[in-house]
């Protein structure tokens, strides 16, 4: 387990440099974004919020900005320094940590919501993330989750991927896929959601963690999914989803 997380982190400190933001995409998919959130965690009872895998801190910032008190959590390192470069220059105030989601360092009944974007997919141990994310929530407290079925099959098809590498030798999407694949090679067969995961998926997780009130959102209301582009979204992969529930 500790040689796939580190390979994990591995990866994601790599990548973290050309991760990017919401407004990488577009004004209007960040207006959108900090909407949905805010309107989901407007009954939470208190300010207090942790986002579980925060990345450069999108999440973190939306909230923040809405007046929450907010610690954001990543495994690699070098996504907390940009997730703390993005929340000064929005002059917000975040308490950006190194840690690990299905380890939470909290203490019991600590937080009023908590919220993770693109992260159970690539967890080996996502049933007990969730139960560790709701061991640190207060009674009543919100759950956001946001993930999808991200068709992560390179390693099915070697050929392709070497194909599309040629094609691409000098692009930057073709340096990203190769090191996805060589980082995630010998890890998908160890992660349950390697490939993905649904709504139904995220429920059937949450049921057994005794959530309550689990419910998905309609992304419908992007228009066109913010994961590829100006495509519309239609109901054939890749999809991503919403999941809201309360403690």
């Amino acid at each position: 387990m500790k040689k796939t997380k580190t390979s994990i982190k591995n990866y994601w400190n790599w990548r973290s440099k050309s991760f990017g933001c919401d407004i990488d995409k577009s004004a209007e998919v960040v207006n959108r974004w900090e909407t949905i959130l805010n309107d989901l965690v407007a009954g939470a009872s208190g300010k207090r919020a942790l986002d579980v895998g925060t990345g450069t801190g999108q999440f973190a910032l939306y909230l923040a900005g809405s007046g929450f008190v907010v610690t954001g959590i990543d495994l690699a390192e070098n996504m907390i320094f940009y997730a703390k470069q993005n929340a000064g220059k929005h002059e917000l105030d975040i308490d950006f940590q190194i840690g690990d989601a299905e380890r939470l360092v909290f203490e019991d009944n600590t937080f009023d919501v908590v919220v993770s974007r693109n992260l159970l997919w690539t967890l080996p141990n996502p049933q007990k993330a969730i139960f560790e994310w709701r061991r640190v929530m207060k009674p009543e407290a919100i759950l956001v989750i946001s993930d999808g079925l991200w068709m992560n099959y390179t390693w099915k098809r070697v050929h392709c991927l070497a194909l599309n590498l040629f094609k691409r030798m000098f692009a930057d999407s073709g340096v990203i896929s190769a090191h996805f694949f060589l980082s995630y090679f010998g890890l998908c067969k160890t992660l349950p959601f390697y490939e993905g995961i649904c709504f139904d998926e995220v429920s059937m997780l949450l049921r057994t963690a005794c959530f309550k009130d689990i419910n998905s959102y309609d992304t419908s209301c992007f228009g066109a999914n913010p994961y590829v582009g100006s495509k519309p979204i239609k109901n054939k992969e890749p999809l991503f989803f919403i999941a809201h529930a309360r403690r």
